[in-house]
């Protein structure tokens, strides 16, 4: 899943401000308007009059500036006339323009017709959508704003979803707020029956059901977990309780909210290999809609996310020594660290840090390989082990890659130097910087170190780039290396 920064919230009053520095004061009859109209009355804040004859709420600045590029043809009407039309809602983002988040969700999910949030399930997806800066296109929608969307089905290919053709078809507010009634990409499974209607749109003749979401962070539990769930439900009369289970046990129950979180702490003894998180909703008007995930309990053999393996190179000559390092992310209370090779136990690691290396020569016939893995213990007796790696013994060995960053950690907007090298017995053809997803953002000729300035960027988060380097044999290596951006 795609995870992302909490934006600060532009708040109606920067709106409010805004509008009352730019807005021209064209009084005019409340009868007179015209659908598409904005109006204000002496108060600062701006509404949309809609085709129902209703008025329509901006609820951040950033909404209006999807639909508006400024205030400047906004109508004034007298505090009667304003106060006589009726408050019919709020506007939602237009369609295509930008992508939004949920303050207590780092899911980012594209606008479609009509309010709809539908999820981009990748960050490879989300560039080819909206380009390689499509981060900085991202908005937060306030948890108090959520319940004036939909979500829709999941973004999983650039067929599903095209953000210029969305955004032509929206040719006002009042146009995507009929857009709620038609059929979009289906939310379930649900048959509908569609009608065809005067402007040639297809709508729904079928009641509408909630829909709800439930998801974890963990793919994988272990003893003593804290298992995190987080369920969302979306139904335009509103949601009345949310009740959250793990394996048949309320975890959690909220009330009048479209947003409901629970920690579920798993026992520290094996009860089973697989166990089931739920979650039932029930809406103002009494429908119900539940959904179920399984979660399995790793096992001893599990790959666990939370444990890494690095070793110097993968391919060598006999008899040279090859460094491994085993590394437990910042989740993991580590007891100790054991570094296997071909099964052997030949290095632990008590202590309270998060790495455990070891160097060894490999000897033997060409052609023959060794697995090599590592095992963290947490201090609750967790063990979390590590994907494993296999050292080969051949005529031409790897080159050793590396790749540095010029810091750590670094402020939003500023950049920073990622740098990688190589070195190798046959000497470097290249080396190369590559993103998270290995597309090549620098190459360079030779050993000469290989600098990339990544950046600058806008949202806090921790980014991953690869080094590779390859000799003139055509063996190659790599390496990654983390950044931090942090907030101001």
């Amino acid at each position: 899943m795609l995870y992302l920064n909490d934006m600060k919230r532009t708040s109606i009053i920067g709106l409010i401000l805004m509008a009352a520095l730019t807005l021209s004061s064209n009084a005019a009859n409340a009868t007179t308007l015209n659908a598409g109209t904005l109006i204000k009355a002496s108060g600062p804040a701006v509404y949309y009059y809609s085709d129902t004859g209703k008025r329509l709420v901006f609820p951040t600045e950033k909404t209006f500036k999807t639909w508006f590029a400024d205030f400047s043809n906004v109508t004034t009407v007298t505090d009667a006339e304003l106060a006589a039309i009726p408050l019919g809602g709020n506007v939602t983002y237009k369609p295509g323009v930008k992508l939004v988040k949920i303050t207590t969700d780092p899911s980012v999910y594209a606008v479609a017709a009509g309010g709809v949030l539908r999820h981009i399930a990748s960050e490879t997806l989300a560039i080819s959508l909206y380009g390689p800066d499509w981060s900085t296109k991202v908005d937060d929608v306030p948890d108090a704003f959520f319940t004036n969307y939909n979500v829709g089905s999941e973004i999983t290919s650039t067929s599903d979803f095209s953000p210029s053709a969305i955004t032509a078809l929206a040719t006002s507010i009042d146009a995507d707020k009929l857009a709620r009634t038609t059929n979009q990409t289906p939310t379930n499974n649900n048959t509908t029956t569609p009608t065809t209607t005067d402007n040639n749109q297809t709508t729904n003749t079928e009641a509408e059901t909630p829909v709800v979401t439930l998801n974890s962070n963990k793919t994988q539990l272990h003893l003593n977990d804290v298992v995190p769930l987080t369920a969302n439900a979306s139904y335009s009369k509103g949601i009345s309780k949310i009740d959250v289970y793990f394996d048949g046990q309320l975890v959690n129950s909220c009330n009048y909210a479209t947003i409901c979180t629970a920690d579920y702490h798993m026992p520290a003894y094996y009860q089973k290999d697989m166990y089931e998180a739920s979650v039932t909703v029930q809406t103002i008007d009494l429908k119900t809609a539940s959904k179920v995930i399984d979660l399995p309990l790793a096992s001893a053999s599990d790959v666990a996310p939370e444990a890494s393996i690095a070793v110097d190179r993968s391919t060598v000559k006999t008899g040279q020594y090859v460094g491994i390092t085993v590394t437990a992310d910042e989740t993991v209370n580590v007891k100790n660290i054991t570094i296997y090779v071909a099964a052997d136990t030949v290095k632990g690691c008590d202590y309270s840090g998060r790495t455990c290396q070891w160097s060894q020569p490999f000897i033997g016939d060409i052609g023959k390989t060794f697995n090599v893995h590592g095992i963290i213990t947490d201090i609750n007796g967790r063990t979390y082990r590590t994907a494993d790696k296999v050292i080969t013994l051949a005529d031409n060995d790897s080159p050793v890659a590396t790749v540095l960053s010029a810091k750590p950690w670094i402020y939003v907007g500023e950049t920073v130097d990622v740098t990688a090298s190589g070195a190798d017995d046959n000497g470097v053809q290249s080396t190369a910087v590559m993103d998270a997803d290995h597309a090549i953002l620098k190459t360079c000729s030779g050993a000469v170190p290989c600098t990339y300035t990544a950046g600058p960027w806008s949202q806090i988060g921790t980014y991953t780039f690869h080094g590779k380097a390859t000799d003139l044999l055509g063996a190659s290596d790599e390496k990654s290396v983390t950044v931090e951006v942090r907030n101001n």
